[in-house]
């Protein structure tokens, strides 16, 4: 499988029989776009375009728009994402869409972790963005285990110093079924990938983090450098995976925060809490 579409309530009514016939094997469906007061959305094609989708033998992925701003916001969004796709046929892969001008302003290690967030807790999920974003704006190191659609625009496939599975090379693409024009991608290395991943395994399971007998520091970055807070002695809180980026490996939990009901992410260094 080669050539494939992605598509959103943008390109409104689709012809999916037209769309099979103009050679299109696969196609990558926005779910929706999530933000940062739990305004999460629905894309309003989504529902529409997945059934006919599956009608017409399509090959399918999913992507969903991200506003958010900080990482209880893309855990909230990932959560709101895997409610909508996991009952639902998955071949492509799940992307988290990382190139609102709004959250262009984070920094690298901060949208390194949303996109961490994100993958360690999606089954076959990868990260879509342009190449000065996966270059400047995120640690393409530390996700590289995941599934890279790159995004630029051109007549000739990108050389690059790191690995991509699916190639967006044109905006601008007519297709016949679809009245707008439409994005068209190369799927290079996509299909029933198995993920090279150092989380739990290769696969993502929530688990239960329990601390030991004194308080353990919680921390920004994998080379916990950047104290952001603290779990009290056996404190519970959950885990979602250990995040191995070949010279450290952490866990990644999410606890609450002393005397109130909100959440934060963050890395320990002591192993022995994964339960």
């Amino acid at each position: 499988m080669n050539k494939i579409i992605d598509i959103s309530q943008h390109n409104g009514y689709i012809d999916f029989g037209k769309v099979k016939n103009d050679g299109i094997e696969g196609i990558i469906i926005r779910v929706g776009w999530i933000g940062n007061k739990q305004n999460h959305t629905l894309d309003t094609y989504f529902e529409d375009y997945y059934k006919k989708a599956i009608e017409w033998g399509f090959k399918i992925g999913f992507y969903v728009y991200s506003y958010c701003k900080n990482q209880n916001a893309i855990l909230s969004g990932t959560n709101w994402f895997k409610s909508k796709t996991s009952n639902k046929k998955c071949d492509l892969g799940c992307f988290l869409d990382l190139e609102d001008e709004t959250i262009s302003y984070l920094d690298r290690e901060e949208l390194t972790r949303h996109t961490e967030i994100f993958c360690s807790n999606i089954e076959n999920s990868g990260v879509y963005a342009s190449e000065f974003w996966f270059k400047n704006k995120l640690y393409i190191d530390r996700i590289k285990q995941y599934k890279i659609w790159l995004a630029k625009w051109t007549n000739k496939r990108p050389e690059e110093n790191f690995k991509y599975d699916i190639w967006q090379y044109s905006s601008e693409g007519n297709i016949e079924g679809i009245s707008t024009k439409v994005d068209l991608n190369e799927c290079i290395n996509c299909e029933n990938q198995e993920q090279n991943s150092n989380i739990n395994n290769g696969g993502f399971e929530m688990k239960k983090y329990k601390n030991g007998s004194t308080k353990e520091l919680v921390y920004q970055d994998l080379n916990c450098t950047k104290q952001i807070g603290y779990l009290n002695e056996y404190e519970e809180c959950e885990c979602y995976g250990i995040i191995d980026n070949g010279i450290y490996a952490r866990p990644l939990v999410v606890y609450n925060i002393d005397n109130t009901n909100n959440k934060k992410s963050g890395f320990v260094k002591w192993m022995g809490g994964v339960q």
